[in-house]
């Protein structure tokens, strides 16, 4: 496999290049988004407060194998100062936040919802602050 150093480039991505690329992502961003919006209100105003999930601890154990995935491939990519180093790291931090939301969302009341609050200030969202930190700086780095 080979890899892609990190280069001094200079000029636009290739992707950035493409007039109709762009406006392509564009249109489906936005589509995207103009039915998420009224979707997360009808949401809020029919799903239950409460529900049993099945396969609870293979939710779970499935998010943090993500990160534990994420976090690796970033530190292997890294190894080989390739750029898709980016990629791992945003998509890390993106696990990390969700796992962050759920599990303050999902806490039972009183020292569990605490110990929840606690994980997430100190621990995920610092961890998925220095994700996107690092790949700002690659991206920058990469121009």
């Amino acid at each position: 496999m080979q890899t892609r150093a990190l280069p001094p480039a200079t000029g636009r991505p290739a992707a950035l290049a493409r007039p109709a690329l762009l406006r392509r992502g564009r249109l489906a961003a936005l589509a995207v988004g103009g039915f998420l919006l009224p979707w997360c209100v009808l949401l809020s105003a029919i799903l239950p407060a409460t529900a049993r999930a099945q396969n609870w601890s293979l939710a779970w154990t499935g998010l943090d194998g993500a990160e534990a995935l994420a976090a690796l491939a970033t530190a292997m990519l890294l190894a080989r100062a390739d750029t898709r180093a980016t990629l791992t790291a945003v998509a890390g931090g993106t696990l990390l936040l969700a796992d962050a939301w759920f599990d303050v969302c999902t806490s039972a009341p009183g020292l569990d919802h605490a110990l929840a609050a606690a994980e997430a200030i100190f621990v995920e969202l610092p961890l998925a602050g220095a994700a996107f930190w690092l790949a700002v700086t690659l991206t920058r780095r990469a121009r």
